[in-house]
């Protein structure tokens, strides 16, 4: 750090990147001193208005730049070898969702991390809102029945994101956000079942290889349960819905809090006093050197991913169970 500034470099100036460069503007202790991405034309337009270098070679700026902090903001296939070069740096990361495809070369980018002893963050955001952090504190005192998601939208025009091998499909890709929330409030899961159609929907569409719906059925290690719907192939639009079932009454996440329905059965906690966003928080974390502010740890965040990469297994078997100890395995 140079005085009470966290030095930042950021690989990846797509969309997402470039959502996270205009929040860390706007925070006092960040100071933004590299960005990197592949595609020359893109980051060069990105660096040049906030005067700062740029990369296309993602080793080069980890060896090169004087950071203290790594945003890693690649597609979801090219994580790994990013984090593992940033980690041996001594960079303190964060690393968008989802964190890895591949899960085994996930719990070596997690021993790396934790042999270095940095901080990280994943990018999942939802933590940090006000609803979430109202629904945990309802929730935790109360036995939920089950849950249920519904997020339905649009395809992507992104090329990458289209195929399946590159992004993991929706549930992976983007319900994963509703799924990290899951597991948040509920706990952990055990195992997943799941059916997805792929084709049926999208069958004129020659360079979109991702599931058009996808049904999953999560099996969490209370013995309670959650259904997923999501599909990406309804157009314009979007209908996204997350409901619990507690005795007596229902409960719908909202990002700006929690609604009951019947009114009265039971009284709602009050939304919480503002707190730092997902990028303050990994920012005041890094100024501060307190990873209590860390909400959504790498190996947490892996444990997610690994949810979503279960559900496509098991939909590829023909729905079979799979259980997350198969695909994940024990993290320490």
């Amino acid at each position: 750090m140079v005085g009470d500034r966290v030095r930042i470099g950021l690989i990846g100036t797509g969309g997402i990147g470039q959502a996270h460069i205009k929040s860390l503007k706007q925070i006092t202790e960040a100071q933004i001193v590299a960005l990197c991405d592949i595609d020359e034309q893109r980051v060069r337009a990105v660096a040049e208005p906030l005067e700062v270098p740029f990369y296309t070679d993602s080793a080069k700026m980890i060896a090169e730049a004087a950071m203290d902090a790594l945003y890693v903001c690649v597609r979801p296939d090219a994580h790994g070898e990013i984090e593992i070069q940033a980690a041996r740096k001594g960079l303190h990361l964060f690393v968008e969702k989802p964190v890895n495809l591949y899960l085994d070369q996930g719990r070596r980018v997690w021993e790396e991390i934790k042999k270095a002893g940095v901080m990280t963050q994943s990018g999942y955001s939802l933590r940090y809102l006000p609803g979430s952090l109202q629904l945990k504190r309802f929730l935790e005192d109360k036995a939920v029945g089950s849950a249920h998601v519904i997020r339905w939208n649009g395809l992507p025009d992104t090329p990458w994101w289209r195929q399946y091998d590159q992004s993991g499909g929706q549930l992976v890709e983007m319900t994963t956000h509703q799924v990290d929330l899951l597991r948040w409030v509920m706990g952990e899961v055990e195992a997943v079942s799941a059916s997805y159609s792929f084709q049926r929907l999208f069958g004129d569409e020659t360079d979109v290889t991702v599931p058009d719906t996808q049904a999953a059925l999560l099996h969490f290690r209370s013995g309670v349960s959650a259904t997923i719907s999501t599909s990406c192939a309804i157009g314009q639009g979007y209908r996204g819905e997350v409901e619990f079932v507690i005795k007596d009454a229902r409960v719908t996440w909202q990002g700006d809090g929690i609604k009951l329905g019947p009114e009265g059965v039971y009284t709602l906690p009050p939304p919480p006093p503002e707190t730092p966003g997902i990028d303050a928080a990994f920012v005041q974390a890094v100024a501060g050197n307190d990873p209590s502010l860390l909400h959504s740890p790498y190996d947490d965040a892996l444990r997610s991913v690994a949810v979503t990469l279960a559900a496509n297994r098991s939909a590829e078997s023909g729905g079979r169970l799979v259980k997350l100890d198969e695909v994940l395995g024990p993290l320490s």
